[in-house]
């Protein structure tokens, strides 16, 4: 027959759980006056039993009973960790990792969990490996719909906390990007919808501007003032939101000061003040 002690640890009750969960001595006591059911009646009744999970319950047993062992369960734990967020880039200082990777283990936090846990631990100094990739290609996919500098830095460490943490999808943030595009430039709106971005729907606005007022088309952003009334441009009827007929882009761009100083503008003038000696035949 066994004794009551020998009973209290076929349940997982031990005097060294005892200082980690003091609500168990009165059960512990049952035990070992080997009265079982009293005890286990008792047991079922503890928040240890009731809020505590079998994976918990065993390694809390092993750290009080087995030392050396729990602490190389913990070990190996931890790199496989490292091994499986080595990917992500994450940057986060040792003993913080150390300290939370311990108490994922401890209460039995599965790898989702404690990559949540990590992501929300404040700790996190930055993110490289496929996280940084994902959160570059993101920038330039904003950049190339005309909302990039509407999107700060704040903006992207959360996106790249939420990526790692696996709240949002790398196609959640385009999405995101694709409306706040549609609500800066409506005309084009329609496009978005269609996976096509600004810099396709509006490449006739960079080239004309390139081709006038002489510039590099790699230099013309979507701040810059004359662009920003060609995207911005609305129709003159209706008064809401279009794209501006070809002739308009270059009027508008031809209004501004800009072009007065360009070769462009000088042969364009040239040509018109040679025009009527032309028509008088006397060149």
């Amino acid at each position: 027959m066994a004794t009551g002690t020998e009973t209290a640890a076929s349940y997982g009750i031990s005097e060294a759980l005892l200082i980690a969960y003091p609500e168990l001595k009165a059960v512990y006591a049952l035990f070992k006056a080997e009265k079982t059911a009293e005890a286990l009646e008792a047991l079922y009744k503890t928040s240890y039993y009731r809020n505590t999970s079998s994976t918990v319950k065993q390694r809390e047993q092993q750290k009080l009973n087995q030392p050396q062992v729990y602490a190389d369960s913990v070990a190996k734990y931890k790199i496989a960790a490292r091994k499986r967020l080595v990917n992500t880039g994450i940057r986060i200082d040792t003993a913080t990792f150390d300290s939370i990777v311990n108490q994922a283990y401890s209460t039995g936090l599965d790898d989702n969990q404690l990559d949540q846990a990590l992501a929300t631990s404040g700790k996190i100094t930055g993110f490289g490996g496929e996280i940084l990739g994902d959160t570059t290609s993101l920038k330039t996919f904003a950049s190339t719909y005309g909302v990039g500098t509407l999107l700060n830095e704040s903006y992207w460490n959360q996106k790249s906390k939420d990526l790692f943490s696996g709240t949002v999808t790398f196609e959640d943030i385009q999405q995101e990007v694709k409306i706040l595009a549609a609500s800066a430039y409506p005309a084009y709106a329609d496009g978005f919808e269609r996976g096509q971005s600004l810099d396709s729907q509006a490449s006739n606005l960079r080239q004309s501007m390139a081709t006038l007022l002489e510039r590099d088309p790699d230099s013309i952003g979507y701040d810059d003032p004359i662009m920003k009334k060609l995207v911005n441009y609305q129709d003159p009827v209706t008064k809401k939101p279009a794209r501006a007929p070809q002739y308009i882009v270059d009027q508008i761009i031809k209004s501004d000061k800009s072009w007065e100083f360009t070769n462009n503008a000088l042969a364009t003038i040239d040509a018109i003040s040679m025009k009527p000696l032309k028509d008088w035949g006397l060149i």
